[in-house]
């Protein structure tokens, strides 16, 4: 009793002195391999940019503050609070060659250390304890693979900014704190049940005890070591072993129980566990040809060994020593595998080369380290993209808007169609689905056209609503696409939003994962009105403009004096007009049964905003409608008709993040540009044409024009060409507004001007 007291209080004064003993020192090597992991993560990258973290490069993106601190930063205290206590890091092995629940550190004196201070007294591999459930068991992980897929989808759901912003913050720890689990498995003492306390450095006076490691090697060579990825193939994760501890299948990444001791070549796959591949090739410092199946002697050329020419390297008493080196030949290869002791120099003369102990020197540890390095960022990475790897299509629905509404009061419904994308056929069953809708709320009347010297105003905070599916749809399937609903009615989109955008989130069953997220993106339209104008009180006729039906008109046509015009120049209302929108490669035409928008009258000279809808940028649309005659004298015999399908353009009114140097120009990219649109100011109203319609009288003879058909013609619009005001790379706002051709279709009276201005905004970057 008194043996195991004495061994408690040396192992507390030894802990005392020195708690991080059991992997890469955590303030170098492992946060370095978080950090270039993070970096060669396409799927990380590409999901943090469709959540709106604006970064030209995954490296950029690292640098991009959430709660206060960098990304990186975050991933860099997962790996340095992974090991926060002794513990805590207990739960960092994981023997590939024992049945899981069995893989752990094996060592009594450490467990009953933690049992005295009150820990739990067993002990988890390191491939359980990165899926631990908190809730559920009793030894507790709130930094594992499951609670990082809780603060995602937190972050994800919740409306608060700062704390949407923690969540973020807490997924990425969290993720960091796995990815140090992952690199454990590529120190060889991690997979061998070999713990180490040596050396030990004494705090503030930086003096090591005790002989180096290859953990302790490492910390101080981070700088050299190669952090570039040896790349993963995602097939791995297809190689999983089912275990209910650990269920999910990025247990693939330590062990698929592949590796039983006697297929040493299985362990050189690309798809091999971590661990598997470890254990097999390397040694710890008291694990030299012992304790494990290989490497073996007959693995090295140790039976042929020229004794006789050693190789001479520096010592480390900076002299020059006679090493005899074995080099593995079977498995994976490695020049320096393990080297004969400090003495061998003198054991050599003497020929007593069986009583030199064997050792791992700087060149072993530089041969371990440029082999498992790489395969600890590879195998990293793999776990960001596996995270990351579910995606969901988003379209717009059969009626070609998400949203519709003549209600000032905004949008109470969102429909869309989904689609699961993820790769690898993996199916999305028996999960929940939310819509996340996010816009800023205008200050300022945003349909209303503003002098360059007075900016529109918008707030600068997101808002966020956050519904569930309406009809109770738990899957995405990935052969087809499902029309999903939203009831937005006791929280409705306003008129005034802009900078819209849809989330879809996915949270339940993804392949083989419960409890997988996944987020699908669409930047959408702002509210953009459906804007209707019947021009028909009045008609071009040979180059001038008339009033419909006037004599002056009918004079301009009456060819023979008699007093009948050849050509219809009457006015006219318009009555039952049918409007369509739809998808802009599936159009739809307008018909009594099939529209979207009606009205049932529209008088000559007067105009009508009929709706607004949330769509696509790029769209379709028609109308189907019916001429009206207004005077008696009119002869002509006026019937329903359709018009084309004419491409939609809807409102952008957003801030955007551009590489683009052509568009960020006169400014550096990348840089942000407010873009917002510019109304055609018409008959004392501001109206959006990009997806309305004038109706007009055609004019005569066919095919002429006015020069300025009521203010509105190309020659009419010459005070809007291109503008560039200087700019900088301050914080001062330079504005640029562009304006498109005003394009007509006299045949089917309809007027398309696609016209947003740009405002520049130069920002810290």
């Amino acid at each position: 009793m008194k043996k195991i007291i004495l061994c408690l209080v040396t192992c507390s004064f030894l802990f005392l002195i020195t708690p991080n003993i059991y992997s890469y020192d955590n303030e170098y090597v492992h946060q370095n391999i978080n950090i270039n992991a993070a970096q060669q993560s396409e799927y990380f990258y590409n999901t943090m940019k469709r959540l709106g973290f604006k970064a030209i490069t995954s490296r950029k993106l690292l640098e991009l503050y959430v709660a206060d601190k960098k990304v990186k930063a975050w991933f860099e205290e997962g790996a340095k609070l992974e090991d926060e206590t002794v513990c805590r890091s207990r739960n960092h092995f994981h023997d590939p060659l024992k049945p899981w629940d069995k893989a752990g550190l094996n060592n009594f004196f450490i467990n009953t250390f933690c049992f005295g201070i009150g820990e739990d007294f067993s002990v988890d591999s390191s491939i359980i304890w990165a899926q631990k459930q908190p809730e559920l068991l009793s030894t507790k992980n709130y930094w594992s693979w499951n609670k990082a897929r809780e603060y995602y989808y937190k972050a994800l759901t919740v409306n608060d900014k700062n704390t949407k912003e923690m969540y973020f913050a807490q997924t990425f720890r969290s993720l960091g704190q796995v990815m140090h689990l992952i690199a454990d498995s590529s120190v060889p003492a991690h997979v061998r049940n070999d713990i180490h306390v040596f050396p030990l450095t004494i705090p503030y006076l930086g003096i090591e005890i005790g002989s180096q490691t290859y953990e302790s090697w490492a910390r101080k060579n981070h700088k050299k070591l190669n952090y570039s990825e040896i790349a993963l193939d995602n097939s791995i994760f297809n190689h999983a072993v089912y275990n209910s501890s650990a269920p999910v299948v990025i247990s693939a990444l330590w062990d698929q129980d592949k590796y039983d001791g006697t297929n040493l070549n299985v362990t050189t796959k690309s798809s091999i566990g971590l661990a598997e591949y470890t254990n097999a090739n390397f040694f710890s410092e008291d694990t030299i040809f012992k304790d494990y199946p290989h490497p073996t002697y007959n693995d090295t050329n140790y039976p042929y060994i020229d004794w006789e020419h050693p190789e001479i390297v520096d010592a480390e008493d900076g002299k020059f020593d006679n090493r005899i080196y074995i080099r593995k030949i079977i498995g994976q290869p490695i020049q320096h595998l393990a080297s004969l002791s400090y003495i061998s120099e003198d054991l050599i003369k003497k020929s007593s080369y069986e009583y030199s102990p064997l050792v791992l020197d700087e060149n072993v540890y530089k041969d371990y380290a440029s082999l498992l390095i790489p395969r600890a960022v590879g195998y990293s990475a793999g776990l960001l993209n596996y995270f990351f790897r579910g995606n969901i299509e988003i379209t717009l629905p059969s009626s070609g808007v998400y949203a519709q509404t003549d209600n000032p009061s905004g949008f109470t419904q969102i429909k869309l169609r989904a689609r699961n994308i993820t790769p690898d056929n993996e199916q999305m069953n028996n999960g929940t689905i939310e819509l996340v809708m996010g816009y800023r709320l205008a200050i300022d009347d945003p349909f209303l056209n503003y002098p360059e010297d007075y900016p529109f105003r918008a707030e600068n905070e997101i808002k966020y609503i956050v519904v569930p599916e309406a009809n109770g749809i738990r899957s995405i399937p990935n052969d087809r696409y499902v029309e999903l609903t939203f009831d937005l009615s006791s929280n409705p989109i306003p008129l005034f939003a802009i900078n819209v955008f849809i989330r879809l989130i996915y949270y339940g069953q993804l392949g083989l994962e419960d409890g997988a997220v996944v987020v699908g993106f669409k930047d959408i339209s702002e509210p953009t009105p459906v804007d209707l104008f019947n021009d028909m009180d009045q008609i071009c006729l040979n180059g001038r403009m008339y009033v419909a039906g006037s004599a002056e008109a009918i004079d301009q046509v009456d060819t023979n004096n008699n007093g009948i015009p050849i050509w219809d120049v009457y006015p006219h209302d318009i009555s039952n007009i049918y409007f369509r929108t739809s998808p802009k490669d599936i159009p739809q035409y307008a018909s009594v049964a099939n529209h979207n928008i009606a009205v049932s009258y529209l008088n000559a000279g007067h105009s009508i905003r009929a709706s607004y809808i949330l769509t696509d940028y790029t769209f379709s649309y028609n109308s189907y409608q019916t001429l009206v005659k207004t005077i008696a004298e009119d002869p002509w015999v006026h019937t329903s008709w359709r018009t084309e399908v004419y491409p939609g353009m809807a409102i952008k009114n957003q801030v955007e993040y551009e590489e683009d140097p052509d568009v960020c120009a006169p400014m550096e990219a990348p840089c942000h540009i407010w873009w917002y649109p510019t109304f055609l100011e018409y008959r004392g109203m501001n109206i959006w044409w990009g997806g309305g319609i004038m109706y007009i009288n055609k004019a005569y003879p066919q095919g002429s024009e006015c020069d300025c058909y009521q203010g509105v013609l190309r020659t009419c619009i010459s005070n809007a060409r291109t503008l560039k005001a200087t700019g900088s790379n301050d914080k001062s706002i330079s504005l640029r507004k562009s304006s498109a051709d005003v394009s007509i279709s006299r045949t089917n009276m309809q007027m398309l001007p696609l016209n947003h201005k740009q405002r520049h905004i130069s920002i810290e970057r």
